[in-house]
């Protein structure tokens, strides 16, 4: 009798991990659905259709770059995160809430601007729908990056994300070159306002949809650690951890060295180079193809070598094309604009994924969403005084050329020199003070 009975509870533990696994496995699936859709609302209010939209607006460039870097610094607020998410048996609910919030603001987010243009508030509402839009995307995104971990055993987890990016990014590509396109079009035919309503009714469709893969995505409760935290505890707990200091640490340098001179790099094709929208979505599509192709690789590099040496090796490459970047200019920008974009498809396949996954090996499954808040929220900030300093560089130099090798060197190609010298430390921080010191990760 007792056998029957051990016999029937192994049966019904086996069909309840079968259940699971298959439910994990078609959460995974919607996650994919998740990022195209995702990734696809964040690119088109990046990069040159943002830098093109506010200097249609009359945007100055140093308007351009802070709001460019407006999403990290909002960063700060995902120190809230856990506050919010950690103390609540469901999550799910809650999440999805938020995010009907935040697609609604980034689907509005060209078109309110456009009512207020005649009353000369254009460039004012579209900073206020941007910040809120992203601050909402902060409060949601550690609980909804560990919502995605949850569903991702570490043993596949960069090959799983490796080929979420690879299916979001080639999704985006086909929309980005197509709508740089439509952007011209209009440009072309002294309406670019037309062109960026239609970006703009993309941008709903995308949030509908993203709404959608969120509802179908499973919760698995048994995961959470259920505790309710206090501001000070969500402040000095992360910090008090010897492992994840160091990866905050990281993060700082990773975030200074980035936003000093990337946010500026869209910003100078759109207003130094004076290149077409066709163009420069092309140049990233060329970008994004590189990334899809060789997400798999990096992915395979991380699972069977180390995260480590993939996180190296990505950020080293990307600290050689901000450095070039430099030296780019009216007379070679056909020539350096295309090599650097696919050296940075190749450097962003692997950052994408490294980086994401990094602080998560290193922060405790209890709070994890206050261990990834907290570095993100100090993210922001420091991205905020990086992006700062980079536009105060930029305007000290405005007007005034270094020759370099016979180059005239203008304000902008400064901060590209100093970026990429920067994040060249990204590299040897990981080496020496991360992987060497052999840091304790915390268990699956």
């Amino acid at each position: 009798m007792g056998s029957l009975v051990l016999s029937v509870l192994k049966n019904k533990s086996c069909k309840n991990k079968t259940t699971e696994v298959s439910s994990k496995h078609r959460s995974r699936k919607y996650f994919i659905m998740e990022g195209v859709t995702g990734i696809g609302q964040n690119s088109l209010t990046a990069g040159a259709f943002l830098a093109g939209f506010i200097n249609l607006l009359n945007g100055s460039e140093q308007v351009n770059g802070m709001v460019a870097v407006a999403p990290a610094i909002v960063g700060l607020l995902q120190i809230f995160s856990s506050l919010i998410f950690e103390r609540l048996e469901s999550r799910k609910k809650t999440i999805i809430s938020m995010a009907i919030v935040l697609r609604s603001l980034l689907s509005l987010v060209y078109f309110i601007p456009m009512l207020l243009i005649p009353l000369g508030f254009g460039l004012e509402a579209f900073i206020l729908c941007y910040i809120l839009a992203y601050s909402m995307n902060a409060l949601i995104s550690p609980a909804l990056f560990n919502w995605l971990v949850d569903v991702t055993p570490i043993s596949i987890r960069g090959q799983y994300l490796a080929y979420r990016d690879k299916i979001s990014l080639g999704t985006t590509a086909i929309l980005t070159i197509f709508l740089g396109k439509v952007l011209d079009y209009s440009k072309d035919a002294g309406n670019q306002m037309i062109g960026f309503a239609v970006v703009g009714g993309i941008i709903a469709i995308l949030g509908f949809l993203n709404i959608y893969a969120l509802m179908h995505i499973d919760e698995f409760k048994e995961n959470y650690v259920i505790k309710k935290y206090n501001i000070k505890q969500v402040l000095t707990t992360p910090l008090k951890d010897t492992s994840f200091r160091k990866i905050i640490l990281l993060f700082i340098i990773w975030n200074f060295s980035l936003q000093i001179g990337g946010p500026y790099i869209a910003i100078y094709m759109v207003t130094k180079l004076n290149l077409k929208y066709t163009y420069m979505m092309a140049l990233s599509v060329v970008a994004t193809v590189v990334r899809v192709v060789v997400a798999n690789k990096w992915g395979r590099i991380a699972d069977k070598k180390s995260w480590f040496l993939s996180t190296e090796c990505s950020i080293g490459i990307l600290a050689v094309v901000h450095f070039t970047w430099g030296f780019v200019n009216v007379s070679n920008y056909i020539v350096l604009a295309p090599i650097l974009h696919i050296l940075s498809g190749i450097a962003w396949g692997g950052i994408g994924i490294s980086m994401f996954n990094i602080q998560f090996l290193y922060a405790k499954k209890e709070g994890r969403t206050m261990y990834i808040g907290l570095n993100a929220a100090i993210g922001g900030i420091v991205s905020g005084i990086a992006v700062w300093i980079g536009g105060r560089i930029i305007k000290l130099l405005e007007n005034k050329e270094l020759v370099i090798l016979g180059m005239h060197i203008n304000n902008m190609q400064i901060t590209f020199f100093i970026s990429g010298l920067l994040l060249l430390l990204c590299p040897l921080f990981v080496k020496v003070f991360i992987e060497n010191k052999k840091l304790e990760q915390e268990a699956e």
